[in-house]
């Protein structure tokens, strides 16, 4: 397992090693979808006619998202699954159902810590921190029966939860998902060698027109300028995900809390010198990947999140974990 210098989260985060420009050997697309800027860098240059069918191949894409998985869109098929009542049997689409079978299987490896039922916890949280106060005891405790991922049900097409508020956050993987999701359809589209990146989390296929791998690199916070990169990576069919607390984060009473939601504690991650500030994680496909990273977050320290993720290795020998610490 590669694990960065403690101390180092402050000064870097990943990013591609520079704004990558079209090219006579490179056809770039980028814009923002959901509030998130993406970039899509096909490997050749291609004409007017090819290039308005991969215009439409990106919109539908982000659009399937935004319609099945984006909780903040209250017409999107989760929106309607959080709002059911308890035991309320509905049908749910193939896609919804696949996403959430490979959902099912991050939990588990997780071994609970990555799990999207915190979503009432989390909304909780959040609206109080905003304000600079912490929510009551009762509040939390009225909430955590719906915490879970027994607390829903779905096979066959059919989807039913267990409590009226029980309700689910997909961010966790679904950029990732995407991602994934954009590759693969480029790949039937005919387009092998591409560079795919919606909100930091980046998957690649084929090579660089150049012949070499895409190259990634660990850049210094602010500072996109490769010669002074921390690292350099190179990616050929693989996925990086970041996950780290310094998104979001505020101070009550005195302790800094992150967005993260720990479903074993009900309370967001804390942040001080010893608490895992940043996970990035390498794998085959960028949903494993975001998931992973969510999930290394989670453990009490970096010692318990690194033997996890050494057991994570044995079944992913793809895999690979950067996990660093404050200091």
């Amino acid at each position: 397992m590669n694990r960065a210098i403690a101390g180092l989260l402050l000064c870097f985060l990943f990013n591609s090693c520079q704004s990558p420009q079209e090219s006579p050997s490179t056809t770039v697309f980028s814009g923002t979808a959901m509030t998130i800027d993406y970039k899509i860098i096909i490997g050749q240059h291609i004409g007017p006619h090819k290039k308005h069918m991969l215009e439409t191949l990106i919109y539908q894409t982000l659009d399937e998202i935004d319609r099945v998985y984006n909780k903040w869109n209250p017409e999107s098929e989760l929106s309607q699954l959080n709002t059911l009542g308890a035991y309320q049997v509905v049908s749910i689409s193939q896609e919804m159902e696949r996403f959430l079978h490979f959902t099912q299987q991050i939990v588990k490896l997780s071994e609970g810590r990555f799990d999207p039922t915190i979503e009432p916890l989390q909304a909780l949280w959040k609206s109080h921190l905003i304000e600079g106060i912490s929510p009551s005891k009762e509040a939390i405790a009225e909430l955590i029966p719906t915490v879970g991922w027994d607390k829903i049900h779905f096979e066959n097409g059919r989807f039913f939860k267990e409590h009226e508020k029980c309700s689910l956050d997909l961010g966790g993987i679904a950029k990732g998902y995407c991602v994934d999701l954009m590759v693969e359809r480029l790949l039937q589209a005919g387009f092998p060698n591409t560079y795919v990146e919606w909100g930091g989390e980046i998957r690649t296929h084929g090579q660089h027109p150049t012949n070499r791998p895409w190259k990634i690199c660990i850049s210094n916070l602010g500072d996109d300028n490769p010669e002074n990169a921390i690292a350099t990576l190179s990616l050929c069919d693989e996925a990086i995900a970041t996950s780290g607390d310094y998104l979001q984060n505020w101070t009550v009473d005195g302790t800094t809390y992150c967005h993260v939601i720990d479903p074993k504690t009900f309370q967001p991650l804390k942040i001080h010198s010893n608490s895992i500030a940043s996970t990035s994680v390498i794998a085959p496909n960028c949903a494993l990947a975001d998931g992973l990273a969510t999930a290394a977050m989670l453990f009490p320290t970096v010692e318990l999140a690194s033997d996890w993720a050494v057991s994570i290795q044995k079944e992913y020998p793809n895999t690979q974990f950067w996990i660093i610490k404050r200091e």
